[in-house]
């Protein structure tokens, strides 16, 4: 099919590569939209960034409830492909922005009728935060459906082995979002700014660009090909293949709620730095992001082709990597806190509690880098069921690993429950998978 590649084929490294890059390109793309928006809603003053950080936190489960249907739809396309058979993907890849679409809108509706409630659980104490945050959320809905509809649309590609074009898409998208962004905060000439309502809608414009752009593209693709129907059995299949990973996101989304409503006892300033952290940690989070999205395509087409051998040597290079750019990370983050905060925040005080935080969090990113690796691994071979097990009981641990490591550490005791529980995912699921390729290694024939 045009616009597909076979990943079953080739040498290893370079097809990894070749597929990881404009994946990693495209994850910077798409969370640079939040860095640029923090940027210059950062200008605001610190309100206005606790404004974003709170209503995020329902974005990202928004997020989160997305994998239901594109991590299933993605690893059932991909193993078509790796099978040969192009109808059936085609049948998933119709089911899929069906249900998207429905879940999308789902999503919103609830959004728009427990908004007040969603925002005041964090009891901000401060009456013009809570406004803006929910004037945020609210418009940041009315673009979910879009949202919903280009993560599909790159998973799909990418499963394909098509990962440059979803980066071309976003990057005019990420353009066009850079433009407005300072225009619609600030406003220009005689029309007034509309300050954190306009960083939102500046992503949503963008965000209805990129799926307009998508469209136009896979219309030569023939993703939607007449006589294709809908099949009951298929959505089954997708929807049981995501619920653990969905569960497992919307979980952490949660956990993150609880850990912010601990975090807003040391106030507005200690929430806006979480929100800045995080954002700077997506560096860690895109670029493995790319390779995890990389890794499951690159799986599933093994998988379907039965092509185990190559998966094996695809995982032990792909870990080589990871470790190799998760301590590079680490050191940066460790000795170049103060500055990596200084871009979005200048008050001495959250520059101060910033640099904490990143230099707590810089030790944990070798080991979030390859748990998230991993979870690529096990997405593509259809194991999507095992990684959920040991990342929802150890970031559970981070409540009360906070609650008891804030009393002689303070703000600090937060950062450091944060950061054991990733160490101590990292550790069990690389261990845990490296016991799974032994087990393939027993019961499974790999081809020449």
């Amino acid at each position: 099919m045009k616009g597909t590649y076979n990943l079953t084929e080739g040498p290893i490294t370079p097809t990894l590569m070749k597929l990881t890059l404009p994946i990693i390109a495209t994850n910077f793309i798409s969370t640079t939209y939040g860095l640029v928006d923090m940027i210059w809603v950062g200008r605001l003053g610190s309100d206005s960034v606790a404004a974003i950080g709170t209503a995020s936190f329902f974005v990202n489960l928004a997020v989160a409830l997305s994998t239901l249907v594109s991590i299933g739809t993605g690893v059932k396309v991909a193993h078509s492909m790796g099978e040969g058979n192009t109808e059936k993907a085609m049948t998933y890849i119709k089911n899929g922005f069906v249900m998207s679409a429905l879940l999308g809108i789902l999503y919103m509706l609830f959004i728009f009728i427990t908004k007040d409630k969603l925002i005041d659980f964090f009891v901000l104490a401060n009456a013009e935060v809570e406004l803006m945050a929910k004037q945020f959320l609210v418009i940041s809905m009315i673009g979910l459906i879009f949202s919903f509809i280009n993560t599909l649309f790159s998973t799909i590609l990418n499963s394909m082995g098509n990962s440059r074009k979803p980066f071309q898409i976003f990057t005019i998208g990420f353009l066009v979002n850079i433009i407005l962004d300072p225009l619609l905060i600030f406003g220009f000439g005689s029309i007034r700014g509309l300050g954190v309502a306009g960083a939102a809608i500046a992503t949503v414009t963008a965000n209805l660009i990129v799926t307009s752009l998508f469209l136009v593209y896979t219309r030569s693709l023939h993703l939607f090909p007449k006589g294709v129907s809908f099949q009951t059995t298929q959505m089954k299949e997708v929807i049981m293949m995501g619920i653990p990973i969905t569960v497992q996101r919307v979980t952490f989304t949660i956990i993150s709620i609880l850990i912010a409503k601990i975090i807003v006892q040391w106030g507005s300033d200690a929430i806006a730095v979480q929100k800045v952290g995080i954002q700077i940690e997506s560096i860690s989070y895109m670029t493995i992001g790319g390779l995890q999205g990389a890794i499951a395509a690159f799986f599933g087409q093994n998988y379907g082709a039965r092509n185990l051998g190559r998966i094996k040597q695809g995982y032990y290079q792909a870990l080589l990597i990871t470790m190799i750019f998760g301590i590079l990370i680490s050191i940066i983050f460790v000795l170049f806190p103060k500055q990596l905060f200084s871009v979005f925040l200048s008050d001495e005080a959250s520059l101060e509690l910033g640099a904490s935080y990143m230099r707590i969090i810089g030790f944990s990113q070798l080991f979030m880098c390859i748990e998230l690796m991993t979870v690529g691994a096990f997405n593509g071979l259809g194991k999507t069921h095992i990684p959920p097990i040991f990342s929802i009981v150890l970031t559970a641990l981070r409540i009360p690993m906070a609650i008891v490591l804030s009393v002689p550490f303070g703000l600090n005791g937060v950062w450091l429950s944060i950061a054991i529980s990733s160490v101590l995912k990292g550790i069990v699921l690389v261990c845990w998978f490296i016991g799974y390729l032994r087990k393939m290694d027993r019961t499974l024939t790999y081809k020449a």
